[in-house]
């Protein structure tokens, strides 16, 4: 056999900055994700096929918003009663009592139409 060097296969382990250029984020995001990583010491390494496990399992964990599940309806938001508040309740009598022991006037105010 030849003395010949064969060419090196591919890397398999990636730095944090190739791992977030790998999976298409900011190496801030790759940090808070949680992404599964090997420690050498203090070096700090991502596996491509834990990266790749990693990214189907995210993949089926997060859907997007409103395209496979529709929002609950609530009887209260579409037909129900619309409960008063504000400027529509009306005077409590204990009222109408403590302004007469007060001596304030008590006018019945015309309606608007």
């Amino acid at each position: 056999m030849d003395d010949e060097h064969l060419p090196l296969p591919p890397v398999r382990c990636l730095s944090k900055e190739q791992a977030a250029l790998y999976l298409g984020i900011g190496v801030t995001l790759l940090a808070q994700l949680d992404v599964p990583h090997v420690r050498f010491g203090r070096r700090c390494v991502y596996d491509r096929l834990d990266l790749d496990a990693w990214l189907e399992d995210h993949k089926g964990e997060r859907r997007r918003a409103g395209k496979e599940d529709t929002w609950p309806v609530l009887k209260a938001s579409t037909g129900d009663r619309i409960p008063v508040t504000g400027g529509s309740t009306r005077r409590s009598p204990t009222a109408k009592e403590y302004a007469k022991a007060l001596g304030l006037k008590n006018e019945v105010k015309p309606k608007r139409c």
